[in-house]
């Protein structure tokens, strides 16, 4: 379903006169539409920042936007529809990890340059060199919630929550090898499913654990309800969640019971950039802000992607392909993109957010 495509104008005195089309996709229906909803705003503020100062390489940016209902089938359709029929020369993800896996090989074969906003699934940029990651994957987040837990928090047993899809057994893979790395005992581990919001047996198990933490690998809509449940049976050890989390529906369902949890790979919203603030506003103000997270690394990956064809003098896909290889030390809101790898993962710092007074605040940055 086609949920719109925007033209921007050009701010004077910065002529962009041909135009190029990028595609974009994310879910606004279904079950991660909070998350769309601050994708698409954060992605139309991007276009329209990009057209100001002289669009890509000179040219006005056409934004192509559809709802892919956060559904990997609807994820292909999108973008063999964006190549075939729409023509776009550039692509960027705003969905989460299994449609944006899906949708990666079609762009892939199609030789468009494709960014991963924020799908953490290692396999996303297994799909070819036409595709980037800026961001984070879900092996090294897990990773750094065990060092966060031992080394900052100083806690020695966990119990494990995981949402059975790619996000959930992601973030596992990097978190139980550093937990054994670095003495952190997993007294407990639990599956739950993507559709599931009563969590009676898995509460009942945690209690019989009696962690010195938790660690849920799941999104704000199991957060919020485990969260109530775990406080209710009397279980009061901290709650360590991983990106899925960051939302500001985790704090309005969740209400009392979301303080003090912990969300890894959060988006730091005390920034002091004033371009970020800028940005906050803009989006608060077009009632995108629920997942600030999610809106920040979409605007970072629009502006990536003018930053890549500026230094390619290009819009040709190839050069701008190489110049987004090349990228070294850009200023994306999650903290300083260093490089990216040899898959083309973005290098970047993993930021730790809590909830405090009914809002998340920032705690510490954990390095590579």
């Amino acid at each position: 379903m086609l949920i719109g495509a925007a033209i921007f104008a050009v701010a004077a005195g910065s002529p962009a006169q041909a135009e190029v089309k990028v595609g974009f996709h994310a879910p606004l229906t279904g079950f991660a539409a909070a998350d769309g909803k601050s994708a698409s705003v954060a992605a139309q503020l991007a276009v329209e920042d990009i057209n100001a100062t002289g669009g890509l390489a000179g040219e006005k940016v056409v934004l192509v936007s559809y709802d892919d209902q956060a559904q990997p089938a609807q994820s292909i359709a999108i973008a063999n529809k964006l190549i075939a029929q729409d023509g776009v020369s550039f692509a960027v993800s705003g969905t989460y990890s299994e449609p944006t896996r899906a949708a990666a090989t079609v762009f892939q074969e199609g030789s468009v340059p494709y960014i991963a906003a924020y799908a953490t699934h290692p396999a996303i940029t297994a799909a070819g060199p036409y595709v980037f990651r800026p961001f984070k994957i879900g092996p090294p987040q897990g990773a750094a919630a065990a060092r966060f837990i031992v080394e900052d928090l100083k806690l020695k047993r966990v119990s494990v929550v995981s949402v059975d899809n790619d996000h959930g057994q992601t973030a596992l893979s990097g978190f139980k090898p550093a937990a054994e790395k670095l003495g952190l005992e997993i007294v407990g581990a639990y599956t739950f499913g993507m559709k599931d919001r009563q969590f009676g047996p898995i509460v009942a198990s945690v209690k019989r654990d009696n962690p010195d933490v938790i660690y849920v690998a799941g999104y704000f809509f199991h957060g919020a309800p485990l969260a109530i449940q775990l406080r209710a049976a009397g279980v009061t050890a901290p709650i360590v969640g991983t990106q899925g989390f960051e939302s500001q529906e985790l704090i309005s369902i969740a209400g009392a019971a979301a303080n003090g949890i912990y969300v890894i790979n959060g988006m730091n919203r005390d920034n002091p950039n004033p371009k970020y603030k800028s940005f906050m506003t803009r989006l608060t103000e077009r009632g995108g802000a629920e997942a600030t997270g999610v809106a920040s690394a979409v605007y970072s990956a629009f502006m990536l992607l003018q930053d890549a064809a500026k230094r390619a003098g290009s819009i040709d896909r190839t050069k701008v392909r190489e110049a987004l290889a090349a990228t070294t030390n850009f200023p994306h809101f999650y903290g300083t993109l260093q490089a990216f790898n040899a898959d083309r993962d973005g290098q970047l710092p993993s930021p730790v957010i809590m909830v405090k007074n009914g809002k998340f605040v920032f705690v510490a940055n954990i390095a590579n």
